[in-house]
């Protein structure tokens, strides 16, 4: 502050913040108008001593003791609580005039990003009926020429974080589960970018970030970034078409054997963190390492699991609607043990409070016969965005889980294949 020198003290800058909010905003609009901040002579300084005793000081007095202390303490708390609960966000206001059951279609709370914004299974399924019987169904399309097996998956996330890097880390290994679910070592990538509208240079800049992220996360999985295309939209999306080889037959959704264990790699929760974010009800470490744990590249594991029967990613349609998928196509049943799925951490607790994500409930909706009966079972149905892969076992799974703990994996057995065609239930 060069116009009225001051100490160095948090309380000027608190000051400053309304005054600074004021002029950033009316040089960006060019309205004029700036405000002067005229700092005060002097403050108050409450300084912590140990012992739960404190020094007070202002205008050359000072005194000390506990009662001071407390006063400190109660004044620390009550402005640290207010970045603790922060107020629920509101869904945008809806356009007036509108159609008639248009609030209650979209529902109070904001759409989630990630795979929580995804069609749900059975309108999905509805909607490629209409392509016949010739329409993919498993986690990619196989392709052969010659003597070469290829397989191809594409993928995008809605942006649910304002961080493009963060972002293009995540969509780029979300991609690549399709390809390790299927046992294939990826090989090459197109990039499919929507930037929200920006000026050119921040444009430039973010999609310089994306891609610069997106190559090293390919590059470490082993393929190369050979293409893509860009446009401008109403948000940041983030997708991938990737491809990869394999060196033996294909793992599909459809060789699970009964007896065979149901190993996953990661815990699940992401939905619920994620949904939880968005309200501002969700601890900041939680969300951190919901983050670390959707950001975690599976190469590694599908090289340990790569003796399964079947094996699939677990992303949008949840732990049960990715293991019902594979036990459909290999015509057994499963059993979840829903008491062995790992979670992310507070999942559970946000599960508890009725927190959910927007594909919740087409999830839920898809197995009426399962019953759920707690917040812990109501996680089975939630959607995972870069989510474990899960595969069906044979022998004794052992080895495997403890090379996957290993290789620093949260993996576990979580449920067993039946032979009773079309039953999925809950330990």
């Amino acid at each position: 502050m060069t116009h009225a020198p001051r100490p160095k003290a948090g309380v000027y800058a608190v000051r400053q913040a309304p005054v600074l909010l004021h002029n950033l905003k009316a040089s960006l609009a060019g309205t004029g108008g700036l405000r002067p901040y005229r700092p005060q002579t002097d403050y108050l300084k409450l300084i912590s001593l140990g012992g739960k005793t404190a020094l007070m000081e202002r205008f050359g007095l000072s005194f000390r003791g506990p009662v001071l202390w407390l006063w400190k303490d109660r004044i620390d708390r009550r402005f640290m609580d207010r970045f603790e609960e922060l107020p629920r966000q509101p869904a945008p206001a809806l356009p007036w005039p509108r159609a008639a059951g248009v609030r209650e279609a979209l529902g109070a709370k904001p759409l989630c990003g990630g795979c929580g914004a995804k069609i749900g299974v059975q309108a999905l399924r509805r909607a490629l009926a209409a392509g016949g019987d010739d329409m993919p169904g498993d986690d990619a399309a196989v392709l052969t020429t010659g003597q070469a097996r290829q397989v191809i998956s594409t993928d995008h996330l809605r942006a649910f974080s304002e961080d493009p890097g963060l972002m293009a880390r995540i969509a780029a290994i979300h991609a690549l589960g399709d390809v390790w679910a299927m046992g294939a070592k990826p090989q090459a990538a197109t990039a499919s970018i929507v930037l929200p509208r920006l000026s050119d240079e921040l444009a430039e800049r973010t999609l310089r970030e994306i891609m610069a992220v997106a190559r090293e996360v390919m590059q470490q999985a082993g393929a190369a970034i050979v293409g893509g295309h860009s446009t401008i939209g109403a948000e940041l999306t983030v997708g991938f078409t990737v491809t990869g080889l394999c060196d033996r037959a294909p793992l599909t959704l459809a060789g699970a054997r009964p007896g065979d264990a149901l190993i996953l790699t990661k815990p699940i929760g992401s939905g619920v963190v994620l949904a939880a974010e968005m309200q501002y009800q969700a601890h900041g470490r939680d969300v951190m390492r919901t983050l670390q744990v959707m950001a975690r590249p599976q190469g590694d594991a599908a090289e340990i699991l790569a003796g399964a029967h079947a094996m699939t990613d677990v992303t949008g349609f949840g732990l049960v609607g990715h293991a019902a998928a594979m036990a459909e196509a290999s015509g057994t049943g499963l059993v979840l043990d829903v008491a062995s799925v790992p979670l992310m951490d507070g999942a559970l607790a946000l599960s508890e409070r009725g927190v959910r994500s927007t594909l919740y409930p087409q999830n839920r909706d898809a197995f009426p016969e399962l019953p759920v009966t707690d917040a812990r079972t109501a996680l089975m149905f939630d959607p995972q965005t870069g989510g474990g892969l899960l595969a069906a076992h044979p022998g004794d799974p052992s080895g495997v889980l403890a090379s996957l703990r290993t290789a620093g994996f949260d993996a576990a057995v979580v449920g067993r294949v039946t032979d009773r065609p079309g039953q999925i239930a809950f330990a």
